[in-house]
């Protein structure tokens, strides 16, 4: 059986369209589900640990649901999550798995960056993509990350495609206030919003002091700290392949590291990044860890998986666990 995670309002009101036509399919073939539609942000979190929390857990009464209200399972079954949103949704999701071993995860993405969706390569077909994962499933072990910061009454936090600081983390922070991706969504134009704010970001953002420790390392000094980005994937921000050799099944992140850089060599290094071609230049550095962290002269926007909750002078990132995910 699914336990299908819907978020109504991803890219525009894409995700409620794509339940609709997954219901269909699933009636159809009289496959087994129960549907979850998100109300409000953080729901998917709360849903995802009632669901996975164990045996006869009761799932609160502000999560939205059109079937039974009880989830009972022994611990010899899995439960099966099926997320149909965007990359926000699925770190939610990610963020309330109480039980690893006994879960699998899969997604049908309908937001408007899509990065999880490009790096697993998925199908953007909704049709074919439920089809394929009825009839040919494939199971992978994917890593997921882990963040702690110093701020204040936070909580560690995982991530499933990337946490930065700096460049990255402020494009995500404007993104998620700006009218102009929903009228981007609109048109089908969503991922252009990122490329736009990118540019802009370029010019607004202003380096910091820092130290960066990578492992067992000796510190890095960094007197001028543009950002720094621990990835599981390749494609991060609407598609774009900071870490373009990363692989999310060898238990390590791979660093993108970007400093001291002039504002025109940026501009030039925004354009090759899509090309897989700034690491020519010396102050653009990729490198491999199992742990990290960061201490910032000034507190910093950070995201995970684009989402950007508060600013940070200190952070420790490290790849965590493994995920079951089925596509």
């Amino acid at each position: 059986m699914y336990h299908i995670i819907v978020n109504p309002t991803s890219s525009s009101g894409k995700g409620m369209d794509a339940w609709r036509e997954i219901k269909d399919i699933l009636d159809r073939k009289n496959v087994a589900y129960k549907v979850y539609v998100l109300r409000k942000p953080g729901e998917a979190t709360m849903v995802a640990g009632k669901l996975t929390a164990g045996r006869n857990m009761a799932l609160n009464e502000t999560a939205a649901m059109d079937q039974s209200k009880e989830v009972v399972r022994g611990n010899e079954e899995d439960i099966n999550i099926l997320v149909i949103g965007g990359d926000g949704t699925l770190n939610e999701v990610l963020n309330g798995i109480q039980e690893f071993d006994h879960t699998t995860l899969s997604c049908i993405q309908t937001g408007s960056g899509n990065d999880f969706a490009r790096n697993m390569h998925l199908e953007k077909n909704v049709e074919r993509a439920i089809t394929h994962l009825l009839e040919n499933p494939e199971e992978i072990a994917l890593d997921y990350g882990e963040v702690t910061t110093n701020h204040q009454g936070s909580s560690a936090k995982r991530f499933l495609i990337s946490s930065g600081v700096g460049y990255d983390a402020n494009i995500c922070e404007e993104v998620s206030r700006s009218r102009l991706k929903m009228v981007l969504n609109k048109i089908h134009l969503g991922k252009l919003v990122y490329v736009l704010i990118g540019v802009k970001q370029i010019f607004a953002k202003k380096t910091v002091r820092a130290k960066l420790y990578l492992d067992d390392a000796p510190v890095m000094k960094l007197p001028e700290l543009f950002f720094v980005v621990g990835m599981n994937h390749m494609y991060e921000g609407g598609g774009i392949p900071f870490c373009p050799n990363a692989d999310p099944t060898d238990g390590r992140l791979d660093v993108c590291l970007v400093k001291g850089m002039s504002r025109l060599k940026l501009l030039l290094a925004v354009v090759l990044v899509y090309f897989k071609k700034h690491l020519l230049f010396k102050d653009i550095t990729n490198h491999r860890c199992k742990k990290m962290r960061l201490v910032t002269e000034t507190p910093q926007w950070i995201h995970m998986d684009g989402e950007t909750p508060y600013q940070v002078s200190e952070i420790i990132w490290e790849s965590k666990g493994k995920l079951r995910f089925v596509r």
